[in-house]
């Protein structure tokens, strides 16, 4: 792409897009909808939408509000960016930055896309925002949102963004992160631009207070991926480390971030740092940081962050910070974090760090301190480094003694539990500073708490008898008593014995239940020592189980015995807790507080003191049986098992065992109901799913078999004996007996007794243990044996229960075959008859749908061994019992029904055992009613029917009742509902035993269980219904007015109320479909309003016909209908609610009925009207409601109305108008109004005259209340209402009007109605209102005047309401924009008529607009200058509308004609102060744009040639402004009347100057933009214009027209060849007059510049002279003009020409006697030498030196006429630096002999015969070292072999300076300088050793010059320097040693100046080279600065002692050489 495309593409990008549409906005970039989608919505529509969603996401971010004004309010729709500023376009850009991350939390919500949305179309945020937009979703790369902006972005190719995202927008999608990473990375940014924007977002957000959870996630993960790649890769990039470093720090230190903030920077922050080695500067920024106390960080976090890097940092001894000490004390619960993150990850290295900062402050961190030195684990580095510091700080002087304090008790403290790092360190910290050894010592008062849990045995001995003494002496506080305790579980006896020598004491001090909890520890340790627990036993037994504990805490002996005493009883062979002597004391009866202990005899006593481990082993049963005896006879039964229980699962084997042991002694031996308990509470703790196989175990079914009890004395803690124990716990199972009371196992009764229930749990249990297989075999048939011998013949029973509960499905099989087997055994045991086994019937149903094969088939295997045993037998099983009290309900089946059902079970056997589901179809099959069928058949599957349906009324068990509905749930019968009546009729009796239960269930299986039984109720069922006798209708209407609150009724209602809309509604008779209608509407008072609102809805589903609807109308009317007596009756409360009551059943009705569906019948909208009628009568007796009913029943009638089309129908039925219009007047709401209004809009198609004949009243109440509304249905009401009257106004008005003034005066009335409500109307609905208002008048005749009026608006205060002016002509502008461009230029047209008009009547007394006939005598005097300036701004607003547009072009001509001429009338003095002028100027400034070139060109003609003045004037100006808008193809064809105006406008010139002024503005313009057609119609006018000049008074239109020139001299070129005397001479006669002012004067010379640069060629010499000698006088006026006109000069004029012009002018120059012309000629010299051509200079070279060399002269004669020195060296230096400009221009070989000729010049010419010291050879001199010095500076070392030419010269020059023979200062000084300048800049070009020695003693000498008292330092500035500079030159050591001795010998010099000068020439050598005269300090220091710094001067021993200290600097002290 080329440059100029790239720019014209750049340019267009920022608004091509807008242009695209006919509205102005993007057509197709949009953020939420796809382009085609959005091109249909407008600004407004887009706004609407940005509306909703700002104010959700205000609801949700009230921060929010800030960006309202400027972003989201009115105000910003009229924002246009490309008519901003820059200035107001950054502030912009600043805001919308701001509010876009705002934003980016909720991007993930629609609320935030249609922010977004508005942002992209109305501030085109995707293109001038674009890389702050493309960061804010960055966070969101994976999301779908993501690529929608992402393929509206516009990134300029100068973005950083365009590269990585450019090429993803074709084709967007969600891209990775790894993408994002590798694109922001150093390796692919190389500016870091990308990864600084990243890495700054969180900050950024955290500054704007924006930030969101996805933001910290990417920003976290996108730095982790960062650290991760550099790692991979080639390294991590420093720029990466840099960035991250400066971010992490920043947030890190950021004040409030948040803990979230904090914790997104830790894991990048932690892998950087293990990643890369930082900087101790960068990692020491990190740690501080991180201990910012302000940040809001999480301090667990922080904290572990700071121990983790500082933990990868061995060796950092930087520290944290200044304040880290500060910070670490407001941190909460630092000592917690500490200890905690020492203990789980050891942290030593950084513990060491951060504990050595808080030792800073040990008073401040004393709980933090002490919590770290008290660890137990704590590192022995620490603990020194602790020491240690504490030593220090201790015996620090500055210490203050409360710190001394706090320091002794850490010591102390650290010193108990590490005494050999505290003595050490304190012996190692004696030898190298004063410790004070009292650090170190115990205080008195903490002796005892530190000796008691010190490490050796005596100093805890020691401690606890301090301890008692202490709480003896009165200090009673909890340490002690913590003390006390902890030595309690103490394991040396020597402890335990000091304890208990005062047990009174220590009874006191622990009492009961902190010293149990203090021994505890020693009863249950898995090795305990017996003697210790001999001590604690003795205790127990002596002290705390005395009468005095036992009285004040009865329950002591349990705790004891639970807490303390029951790990240690059991005999163990490895475990012997008990010696001899405490197993006497405790089953000797020696613990008699122990209730537990009652039934210990001494054959316990004696067998546990035997040695026979046989004996031993079987004293554990003894003792088991004893507890358990005990615990039986226990009054605390039931927290004794609860205990045991708990024990089941100890850790303690000791302690699981004899649990074991007991609880299987209590089921063995216990009395029934405490068996049944204890059994009970076992089998509900353990849990089969947790027991690995027990098979292998033998001999498991004998509960204390041998083998069991050995294993428990000699393998108590083997596994193998756990699982013993477990199995003699179940085998203790077997000897449970049944319960006494009948169990009914089919039956959830919850009146059964509590035994019952229990045995049921049992008995389920065992069964499943028992078909686990992870029993034993033996023992699991034991089991199965003992439980079928308990329940005995109810074993079938048990077995369905089995397979109808939730068991899993190897048990429900296993109880199938078992029952199979039961079936199968009595076959034959009643004799020949068998057993009818149908109870079971339905509990085989219910296995028969098993979701499992196996149990499918198993129940298949049972039902045809039960058909097989139930062949012509009368005994039923089970009959009475199988469901307890319920069983005698039950329905049994004949013989033949039973084998029929029989049979075809079995015969779909194999395809119930493949499919669960077939079953139900196979039922559903052989039981539906099927009408037609024989009678027989029907009645065998009725009594199949209600066999199931008695077994599930009788069968209370919510999953078997389930199931069998749900198999009969699609069969439809009446007799299924009758069967089920005992069910649904008792559910309203709450006490009733089946509500009761079933209000027990769960609310999920309670409402299926009421669907299920509801489906009875169906159409097939409506026979039921109509049995008054069945109850069930009653049942239901009453269901209907339930006033309970409970869930059950709640769901009845519900439910039966579902099954009447579900279809059973729609079958029922009239009479009951009204009477069920009219329950429903009054049962509406009882319920919520949610429940209400539900069931209304639902109502709406019971269809009525016509007289259906009237009968319920007229029943629920019937209160309105009533006479109300004012005079109120007692008790009569009832009677008056009863309208409000009707109201709202009235309303109910309405509501549910479709009135769109209801034929139209004007009857029934009489009586609808009637209802009104009444409404309006009772208002004030009804207290709720009538606007809703009214609403409702105009709503109605509305429906009908619509639907009739004869007029005749509704005059018959004598409906009328009147009860409406009442409605409207009376009515408060505005939605009853509205309808009513709808309702008089349709009938004035019925009724037209009596609509009209009220329309009056209408729009007034449309005024004052439907405009103001802001909802659709409003306008909607206020549509049609206008679309259906105002075309008969409209007809009206036209018939009345002859022409369009008089159109617009006659409806002003009418049309202000509704205009002057344009401010009450809601923002959104103007528009639209008055877009319908004007198409329902015909937008040609009325779009104007309504436009004006609105307009019209905006100038009075009523008008605009408060708004601003703009707001209100937004609505005209917008308005006029939705209709097609014709009507647009008419109204254009008509608004500018009528602003003539306006402008005509400021200055008549009979007004003739239209708008002065609004304007009061109350009105402002100004608001004729409102109107018209408000109407000027719609005009442009319309104007703007029509651009680009094709409009009638007679119709703009004449616009814009009247525009100029109002532009004109607008320019008078009258109107000045107002903004007419500027706005008139502003609407014809966009009507030319409506306008084609021709056209306008004939306007501006026309008006110039036949117009006024201000015509004339305005007209040029107008042209002025457009002509350069003409585009050049159009343009070329309008070359004739563009050069017809610029020839009328030439020959104005000189006339009035307003007209002068228009005209020449109008020529420029045309000379600025012309083409070369035009050229010679310029050309033609310069005669007259330089002609004029001389006779234009004003100096304005002077500079105007030299300007003009100009430019005509640039435009023209060699055309004005002929004019060139004439401006030259015009010019400089400007130039030289002193009257003319300064910018006449620079236009002037801009003429001249014009001049030589476009026809310089054309210019003689003598105008050249000319020229340059006005040029440099002008000079001293002005240096910038000279110098510029200069330069133009010797660029455009060719060397050859200029120089001798140039010689001839420095003839009269070198004599002038103003410096500055001589300085001016140098200047131009200077200039011209630089412009030069190299191939012209050798021609003239000749004459050009020896130019150079007679003015280097020239200082001769200038002093000679006694110039001031500076002047002289000012023009020298002027003139020295035009010859530097020559040299520039030369080769060597031509300018060394210039040099060299030059030298002759200034050495040889005139040294004949003449002195040194000549005045005229010392200027010639002065001269050649300028001319050297010059050369030096611009050159350097190039020019430093010409210094072999000087250089003999300077050797003369320097002795004879010394010697005396020349002393001019001047000269001296510039050769110093030269010579310093050239050692400069030599780099051994020149300068040998050999010649700096040959110099060196002449520059020596010049040291003892003689020196006048008067010179100062500065006059020894050359000297120095070039000693300096000569010093730093030198590389030879030799020539350096002879610089420096020279020096010094000098400073030996009796003459203190000399010394002084001597002194500081040194001080200057080895300032600038003292590296290389280091190696003579010995000599320098030791002969002469010993010397020196005793002078009896005290200047030369203060220089002197400057140079030692600078010589110190470098080689440290030097006093060994002073000495």
């Amino acid at each position: 792409m080329s440059s100029l495309a790239a720019q014209l593409q750049g340019i267009a990008s920022l608004d091509a897009s807008r242009l695209t549409s006919k509205y102005g906005q993007p057509s197709s970039k949009s953020y939420l909808f796809p382009p085609k989608v959005a091109s249909t919505h407008d600004l407004d529509s887009i706004y609407a939408l940005a509306q909703s969603g700002f104010e959700e996401i205000l609801s949700l971010d009230p921060e929010m509000e800030q960006y309202e004004s400027e972003l989201f309010s009115e105000k910003s729709k009229r924002t246009d960016r490309m008519m901003l500023t820059q200035e107001e376009n950054d502030e912009l850009d600043f805001l919308l930055a701001r509010c876009l991350r705002r934003l980016g939390k909720w991007i993930g919500i629609m609320a935030g896309g249609k922010c977004i949305e508005w942002l992209v179309r109305r501030f085109r945020v995707h293109e001038m925002n674009a890389e702050t937009l493309l960061q804010v979703f960055l966070p969101y790369h994976e999301s779908p949102n993501f690529p929608r902006i992402l393929s509206i972005l516009t990134l300029p190719q100068t973005s950083t963004y365009y590269a990585p995202f450019f090429p993803l927008i074709k084709n967007a999608q969600p891209v990775s992160r790894s993408y994002i990473t590798t694109t922001i990375s150093p390796a692919r940014d190389k500016s870091l631009k990308l990864l600084g924007d990243v890495a700054t977002m969180v900050q950024q957000a955290v500054k704007e207070q924006a930030v969101h959870r996805s933001l910290l996630t990417f920003w976290t993960a996108t730095m982790v991926d960062l650290v991760e790649s550099g790692k991979q890769g080639k390294g991590i990039h420093e720029g990466l480390v840099k960035i991250m470093v400066e971010a992490f720090v920043t947030i890190l230190s950021t004040k409030n971030g948040g803990e979230d903030v904090n914790a997104a920077v830790y894991p990048p922050l932690v892998l950087l740092t293990r990643s890369v080695y930082l900087t101790d500067e960068a990692f020491h920024a990190l740690v501080s940081s991180l201990l910012t106390s302000t940040s809001g960080a999480n301090s667990s976090q922080r904290i572990l962050t700071l121990l983790v890097i500082l933990n990868d940092r061995p060796g950092y001894a930087a520290g944290l910070g200044e304040h880290a000490a500060e910070n670490l004390s407001k941190i909460k619960q630092l000592d917690q974090i500490l200890v905690a993150a020492m203990e789980r990850y050891g942290f030593e290295t950084a513990l060491k760090t951060v504990v050595a900062v808080i030792l800073e402050d040990p008073e401040t961190h004393f709980k933090t301190t002490r919590a770290v030195l008290e660890h137990r684990e704590l590192p022995k580095s620490i603990a020194k480094l602790s020491a240690s510091a504490l030593l220090r700080l201790g015996s620090d002087e500055n210490t203050t003694e409360e710190t001394k304090d706090i320091i002794r008790s850490l010591l102390a403290n650290l010193r108990e539990r590490h005494p050999n790092i505290v003595d050490s360190t304190y012996i190692e910290a004696t030898t190298t500073a004063e410790i004070d050894h009292q650090l170190v010592q115990k205080p008195a008062d903490e002796s005892a708490y530190l000796n008691i849990y010190a490490a050796d045995i005596s100093s805890r001995i020691q401690g606890v008898k301090e301890v008692i003494q202490l709480y003896q002496s009165g200090t009673q506080d909890e340490s002690a008593t913590s003390a006390l305790l902890a030595r309690l579980g103490d394991t040396e006896e020597a402890v335990i014995q000091a304890i208990y020598e005062d047990p009174e004491q220590l009874l006191e001090i622990t009492f009961v239940e902190k010293y149990i909890s203090g021994v505890k520890s020693s009863f249950w340790s898995t090795s305990p020592d017996s003697t210790i627990l001999g001590h604690h036993l003795n205790y127990i037994s002596n002290t705390l189980l005395t009468d005095k504990v036992l009285t004040k805490y009865p329950n002591v002996g349990r705790q004891v015995f639970q807490e303390l005493l029951f790990p240690v009883i059991l005999a163990s062979e490895k475990r012997s807790p008990l010696n001899k002597a405490s197993a006497g004391t405790i089953f000797g009866g020696g613990f008699k507080g122990i209730i537990e202990f009652s039934k210990f005899t001494t054959e316990i006593a004696k067998a546990r003191s035997d040695d026979n481990h046989g004996i031993l082993a079987k004293s554990n049963v003894l003792i088991a049986t004893a507890l358990a005896d005990a615990i039986q006879e226990s009054s605390h039964f039931e927290q004794d098992i609860k205990f045991l229980i708990t024990q089941i699962d100890a850790r303690n084997a000791s302690a699981r065992l004899l649990s074991h042991l007991v609880l299987a002694q209590l089921i063995a031996c216990g009395n029934r109901a405490k068996q049944i308990t204890a059994a009970h509470r076992v089998l509900r703790h353990i849990k089969h799913s947790h027991i690995a196989s027990l098979k292998e175990i033998d001999n498991a079914e004998d509960i204390f078999s041998s083998s069991y009890i050995d294993a428990v004395y000699r393998k108590t803690t083997d596994i193998r004996t756990s699982q013993r124990a477990f199995l003699s716990l179940l085998a203790s199972i077997t000897k449970v007996r049944k319960s006494t009371n009948p169990i009914t196992w089919l039956q959830e009764d919850l009146a059964a007794p509590e035994e019952s229930a229990p045995y049921k749990l049992i008995a389920n249990e065992v069964y499943n243990w028992s078909n686990t297989g992870l029993l034993p075999k033996p023992l699991a048939s034991s089991l199965l044996r003992s439980l079928f011998a308990q329940i005995g013949e109810d074993a079938l029973l048990f077995f369905a229960s089995i397979w109808t509960g939730q068991s899993e499905s190897t048990l429900r099989t296993a109880s199938l075959r078992h029952a199979l087997a039961f079936v199968s055994a009595y076959s034959g045991v009643k004799g020949q008859q068998g057993i009818d086994f149908q109870i079971m019937l339905p509990s085989i149903v219910i296995a028969l749908q098993d979701a499992e094969k196996q149990v499918r088939s198993a129940a298949v295997d049972l039902l045809k061994a039960m058909s097989e045993n139930a062949q012509s037998s009368e005994n039923i099983y089970a009959l009475d019992t199988v469901y307890g009290d319920k069983s005698d309900t039950v329905q049994l089946l004949k013989p033949s029904d039973r084998k029929k059902y029989l049979d075809m079970l079995i015969e779909n056997s194999d395809d119930i055992t493949v499919d669960s589901g077939r079953i139900k179809t196979i039922l559903y099959a052989a039981l539906v009613i099927v009408h037609g069928k024989n009678k027989k058949e029907t009645a065998h599957r009725r009594a199949v029917l209600g066999c199931l349906i008695s077994h599930i009324v009788s069968h209370r068990s919510i999953r078997d009742r389930l199931t069998l509905l749900r198999l009969l749930v699609d069969i439809h019968d009446h007799s299924i509902l009758r069967g089920l009546l005992p069910l649904l009729l008792v559910l309203q009796d709450e006490k009733h035993h089946e509500t009761i239960w079933l209000n027990s269930l769960e609310p999920v299986d309670r409402k299926d269980y009421l669907a299920l039984l509801f489906s009875a109720v169906n159409k097939e069922s409506v026979s039921v219904l109509a049995d008054q006798q069945a109850g069930v209708w009653n049942f239901l209407l009453s269901a209907l007015h339930t006033e309970e609150s409970s869930a059950l009724l709640g769901q009845l209602r519900e439910i039966s109320f579902k099954r009447m809309v579900d279809g059973v509604f729609e079958t029922l008779p009239t009479a009951q479909k009204i009477e069920y209608t009219l329950a429903i509407i009054q049962s509406l008072h009882n319920l919520s309003s949610e429940e209400s609102l539900a069931t209304s809805k639902l109502l709406q589903s019971f269809k009525l016909d016509t007289p259906g609807v009237v009968e319920v109308v007229e029943q629920l009317a019937e209160p309105l209908e009533t006479t109300v007596h004012r005079k109120k009756q007692r008790n009569d409360d009832h009677e008056d609610d009863k309208p409000t009551s009707a109201v709202i059943d009235l309303t109910v009705l309405i509501e549910s009925r479709d009135w769109k569906v209801l034929p139209g019948d004007a009857t029934l909208v009489a009586s609808l009207m009637s209802i009104l009628s009444a409404l309006l009568a009772k208002r004030q007796y009804i207290t709720q409601g009538v606007d809703y009913l009214e609403q409702e029943v105009l709503a109605a009638i509305l429906a009908l109305v619509e639907k009739i089309q004869d007029p005749q129908e509704i005059g018959r039925a004598h409906v009328g108008i009147e009860v409406i219009i009442k409605v409207i007047r009376a009515s408060t709401n505005p939605r009853t109004s509205q309808r009513a209004l709808l309702v008089a809009s349709e009938l004035a198609r019925l009724i037209p005259e009596a609509v009209l004949h009220n329309v009056m009243p209408i729009f007034t109440f449309m005024g004052a209340s439907d405009f103001q509304r802001d909802d659709a249905y409003s306008f909607g009401v206020v549509e049609k209402t206008v679309s259906r009257i105002v075309p008969v106004m409209t007809k009206s008005l036209k018939e009345k009007a002859a022409n369009s003034l008089e159109l617009y005066n006659e409806s002003l009335t009418f049309l202000s109605i509704f205009t002057d409500m344009a401010s009450r109307l809601p923002k959104h609905r103007t528009l639209p209102f008055f877009i319908h208002l004007v198409k329902s008048l015909g937008p040609a005749d009325f779009l104007a005047p309504v436009c004006i009026l609105l307009v019209d608006r905006s100038t009075t205060k009523a008008g605009r309401a408060g708004n601003p002016v703009a707001i209100i002509l937004e609505l005209p502008s917008s308005l006029v924009s939705t209709f097609d461009v014709s009507i647009k230029t008419e109204v254009l047209a008509e608004v500018v008529n009528e602003l003539t008009r306006l402008v005509n009547d400021l200055s008549e007394s009979d007004k003739e607009a239209f708008l002065s006939r609004t304007i009061s005598e109350n009105d402002s005097s100004d608001r004729s200058i409102k109107q018209i300036n408000h109407l000027l701004t719609f005009t442009l607003a319309l104007i703007d509308q029509l651009k680009g547009k094709q409009c009638a072009q007679v119709t703009v001509q004449n616009v814009v004609q009247k525009l100029i001429q109002l532009a004109a009338k607008s320019a008078n003095v009258s109107l000045a102060s107002t903004d007419i002028s500027k706005n008139v100027q502003a609407a014809l400034g966009g009507a030319m744009q409506l306008l084609s070139a021709e056209n306008f060109l004939s306007i501006v003609l026309h008006l110039i040639t036949d117009g006024t003045d201000k015509d004339t004037v305005m007209a040029l100006n107008t042209f002025s402004d457009r002509v350069s808008l003409i585009r050049s193809d159009i343009r070329s064809k309008c070359t004739k009347a563009i050069g017809d105006i610029i020839k009328r406008s030439s020959s104005l010139l000189g006339a009035a100057s307003d007209t002068t002024k228009a005209s020449l503005v109008a020529i420029k313009t045309v000379a600025s933009t012309a083409l070369p057609a035009e050229d010679s119609a310029l050309a033609s006018v310069l005669p007259a214009l330089v002609g004029s000049i001389s006779k234009t008074p004003e100096s304005n239109n002077v500079i105007s027209s030299l300007d003009l020139i100009e430019l005509l001299i640039k435009h023209l070129g060699s055309r004005i060849i002929p004019y060139i005397q004439s401006i030259i001479t015009l010019s400089l006669n400007l130039i030289n007059s002193s009257k003319t002012i300064i910018t006449i004067t620079k236009s002037s010379f801009s003429v001249i510049s014009a001049l030589i640069e476009t026809v310089s060629n054309f210019i003689s010499s003598k105008q050249l002279l000319n020229i340059l000698n006005s040029t440099i006088d002008y000079r001293s006026k002005d240096l910038n003009i000279s110098l510029k006109v200069s330069t133009t000069i010797s660029k455009k004029i060719r060397t050859k020409t200029l120089f001798p012009v140039l010689l001839d002018l420095w003839k009269s120059t070198q004599n002038e006697e103003n410096s500055e012309t001589i300085k001016g000629f140098f200047d131009l010299l200077r200039l011209t030498l630089k412009n030069s051509s190299r191939d012209e200079l050798p021609i003239m070279m000749k004459s050009i030196f020896a130019f150079f060399l007679d003015v280097f002269d020239l200082r001769n004669r200038l002093q000679s006429r006694q110039v001031d020195l500076d002047v002289i060296n000012d023009i020298e230096e002027s003139a020295i630096g035009s010859f530097l400009e020559l040299v520039t221009k030369l080769n060597e070989a031509t300018f060394k002999p210039l040099f060299i000729r030059l030298y002759d010049w200034a050495v040889i010419d005139l040294a004949e015969g003449k002195a040194i010291d000549d005045g005229r050879l010392i200027e010639r001199k002065i001269v050649l070292l300028h001319v050297m010095m010059g050369l030096l500076v611009k050159f350097k070392n190039l020019l430093s072999p010409y210094m072999a030419i000087l250089l003999p010269h300077i050797q003369e020059l320097l002795p004879a300076y010394s010697e005396g023979l020349i002393n001019h200062k001047g000269l001296h000084n510039l050769l110093l300088d030269v010579l310093s300048k050239s050692f400069e800049v030599d780099e051994g070009t020149y300068w040998s050793d050999q010649l700096i020695l040959e110099i060196l003693p002449n520059l020596i000498s010049q040291i003892s010059l003689d020196l006048n008292e008067e010179e100062k330092d500065e006059d020894l500035t050359s000297l120095i320097e070039c000693f300096g500079n000569l010093s730093n030159l030198i590389n030879s050591e030799n020539v350096l040693r002879k610089l420096n001795q020279s020096i010094c010998l000098k400073t030996r010099s009796d003459n203190i100046k000399i010394r002084l000068t001597s002194l500081k020439i040194l001080n200057k050598i080895w300032e600038k080279s003292i590296n290389e005269l280091i190696s003579f300090v010995p000599e320098t220091v030791s002969e002469f600065l010993t010397e020196l710094l005793e002078d009896e001067s005290n200047d030369v021993e203060l220089s002197a002692r400057i140079l030692l200290n600078k010589i110190e600097k470098v080689t440290g002290s030097l006093k060994e050489y002073l000495e």
